[in-house]
Order: structure tokens, then sequence, then C-alpha cells
């Protein structure tokens, strides 16, 4: 469901990510409307909510559409650039696990509960 809500290719699970990280930032919108008096739906809310997860959308859609475009394609010159790059990936450990928190959505302006914080 993730991936059709968000448009994007349905590889490695990224839509997925990016719903419970859309929920986990809505939570955070919500708690502060109702701690401040506030319609849950006020305008305010929903620009800060659309304004923070644009950039994280956008991206993730952006690396799903590229990895697809690399892994389908089997053009020889493409095929080892595309194998080049991933031992080089797999064999320098800070750059294997920066792209593997990005994958996992560790990084950037996170929702208190994807940082494992009550939201409030």
């Amino acid at each position: 469901m993730g991936d059709a809500a968000h448009g994007i290719h349905p590889i490695a699970g990224q839509g997925l990510n990016l719903g419970l990280r859309d929920v986990a930032a809505l939570i955070d919108i919500l708690v502060d409307a109702k701690r401040y008096g506030l319609d849950l739906a006020h305008s305010a809310g929903l620009e800060r909510y659309q304004r923070w997860r644009r950039a994280d959308n956008l991206l993730m859609a952006g690396m799903t559409d590229v990895l697809n475009r690399l892994f389908s394609n089997d053009v020889p010159p493409l095929r080892v650039m595309r194998d080049m790059g991933l031992a080089t990936v797999n064999s320098l450990p800070p750059l294997k696990k920066t792209f593997m928190r990005h994958a996992m959505g560790q990084v950037g302006d996170l929702p208190k509960l994807m940082r494992g914080e009550a939201p409030g």
C-alpha cells in the first residue's frame, strides 16, 4: 500500500518505510495541535506536514526510480558500471552503512516515533 500511496516502484519496501514515517510525522503534528488547543486539521499544521515530508518523499521516489532503471537494464557498459559501483559500496563499510541508514529511513528530520521517543 505504501508503494501505491507514494507512486513509487515497489523496490525493497521503501513505500512502506515512507508510509511509516508519514504516519509518525502526522502524529507529531496532531499531538502538537491537540496540545495547543488547535483544530486537528488546522491549515498551518497540514502545511507543516507537507513541507516536512516532501523532501524525504521526493528523494525516495527519485532513488527507487534510479535503482529500478539501473537494475532492470542489461546494457553491457551499464552492467559493468553497476557491478563496479556495488563492489565499491560493499568494500567501503562507512559508505555501505550510509546507504543502509538512508534506505532504512534513519536520517534526516525524523518524527519522534521514528527516533524512539513518545510524541508530545
